[in-house]
C-alpha cells in the first residue's frame, strides 16, 4: 500500500512538472496578439492614399496598458493613437497607419530615431524560429520608420543581434536612410490625424549569408508594432511609446512579439 501510494505521489509530480513547464513555457512564447498580412495583387502607389489597402486586419494602439515608456504624458487616443496595416508581393512589404496625433510629423535631428514620431516594426524572417526565444537570432530586425513629411529617415537596429551576417546597425542617430529603394508618403487628414504609407523591399533584409525573405500564403514570422509620439522637438522632452503587445522588451526579447500571418487575400 505504500509503494502504491509513493507512485501515485510521484506520478502527481511528474504531471505537476509537465503542467509547470507548458505554462511558463507558453508563457514565454510568442505573444496571443495576431495579425495578417494580405498580399497585394495590383500596385500599390506609395502617396498616402490607403483606398487600395486591405484593411480587414490591422495592429490597434489606443489603450493606456499599451505604454511603455513615458506613459505619464500620453493624453489617451487624440494625443496618440493608431490602425497600422501590412501588405505585400513578392518583392515588397508594405506598411500603412492610420493616426490620429494632436501634434503629428515632429522630428528631432541627431537624435535617436525611435525618440520622434516613428513606427517600429519587428520582424523575425524565419518562420522556422522558436517562439520561446529570447534572444534575437541573425534573422530577426529592429526596423524604425521616421514620421515626418521631409526626410523620411530609417533605421535597422542589429544592437541586439551577436552576429549580424553581414547587415549592421545604420541609421542610430535618426539621420539616414537605411533602405534601399525606400518609399514613404504622408497625407494630412486633419490638424489631428493622417496617413502613412511605406516601401521596403524584401532585399534589404538580406546578405550574402541571409537569404532574400520569400513570403506565402499560410507562413507565419514573429512581429511586433510600436509607435513613439514626440510633441516638442526639444532635448530631454518625454516622448511616449505604445507598443501592440503592451511589453517594454520586444527590443531585446523576441518572446515578447506577436505573429504576422501572411494571407493571399488580394486587395481589399
Amino acid at each position: 500500500m505504500w509503494v502504491r501510494s509513493k507512485t501515485n505521489l510521484l506520478v502527481h509530480l511528474i504531471a505537476a512538472g509537465v503542467l509547470f513547464w507548458a505554462f511558463t513555457s507558453g508563457a514565454l512564447a510568442y505573444h496571443d496578439s495576431s495579425v495578417i498580412a494580405w498580399k497585394a495583387t495590383g500596385e500599390i502607389a506609395v502617396d498616402g492614399n490607403l483606398d487600395e489597402w486591405n484593411k480587414v486586419s490591422f495592429v490597434r494602439l489606443d489603450r493606456e496598458e499599451q505604454l511603455f515608456r513615458d506613459a505619464n504624458q500620453w493624453f489617451g487616443e487624440s494625443d496618440l493613437s493608431a490602425s497600422v496595416y501590412i501588405m505585400w508581393d513578392e518583392t515588397n512589404l508594405y506598411i500603412a497607419a492610420e493616426v490620429i496625433d494632436d501634434t503629428p510629423l515632429m522630428y528631432r535631428e541627431g537624435f535617436p530615431p525611435d525618440l520622434a514620431d516613428s513606427l517600429i516594426l519587428y520582424l523575425g524572417f524565419d518562420p522556422d524560429a522558436d517562439p520561446h526565444r529570447t534572444d534575437y537570432l541573425p534573422r530577426d530586425f529592429r526596423i524604425i520608420l521616421i514620421i515626418d513629411d521631409y526626410y523620411f529617415n530609417t533605421c535597422i537596429d542589429r544592437s541586439m543581434v551577436a552576429d549580424p551576417m553581414g547587415i549592421e546597425t545604420i541609421g542610430d542617430y535618426g539621420d539616414d536612410q537605411a533602405f534601399d529603394g525606400y518609399e514613404a508618403a504622408v497625407s494630412i487628414i486633419d490638424g489631428g490625424s493622417y496617413a502613412f504609407e511605406a516601401k521596403i523591399p524584401w532585399s534589404n533584409f538580406s546578405s550574402d549569408q541571409i537569404p532574400v525573405f520569400v513570403p506565402a500564403d499560410g507562413v507565419e514570422i514573429g512581429f511586433c508594432v510600436e509607435m513613439s509620439d514626440l510633441d516638442f522637438p526639444c532635448p530631454g522632452v518625454a516622448t511616449p511609446g505604445i507598443c501592440w503587445t503592451g511589453s517594454g522588451e520586444c527590443n531585446s526579447n523576441p518572446s515578447q512579439w506577436g505573429v504576422l500571418t501572411f494571407r493571399d487575400g488580394g486587395l481589399q
